[in-house]
């Protein structure tokens, strides 16, 4: 996955575990693209506190996906339906229940 569908999904999953602040900032720095001189400017604050709280977001994200695994579970779940659609289509349902059970424990 790369960087960029792995931050959204984190923001997407965890942002409200953030203070507002540091969901503020880091949405103005990915979402909207200001740069950390703007978002510095809007809060009063320097670039560097500004790349600091993005730090300490992302290393809380990290610490959100590693003890909740929301995310890794999202795409594996994306990934079996994926999987379900082209056995269903291919009239193979044996693959599909084997399929089904996997969802069902990743539930």
């Amino acid at each position: 996955m790369d960087d960029v569908l792995r931050n959204t999904l984190l923001y997407d999953f965890y942002a409200d575990l953030l203070t507002a602040r540091q969901r503020n900032i880091y949405h103005m720095y990915h979402c909207e693209d200001m740069s950390l001189a703007e978002i510095g400017d809007r809060f009063g604050i320097s670039r560097q506190a500004v790349s600091i709280s993005l730090k300490q977001a992302r290393r809380s994200f990290d610490a959100f996906e590693v003890a909740l695994k929301l995310v890794e579970r999202h795409v594996c779940a994306r990934e079996y339906l994926a999987e379900l659609k082209c056995a269903l289509e291919g009239r193979n349902y044996t693959d599909s229940v084997t399929i089904l059970d996997k969802l069902d424990d990743l539930i």
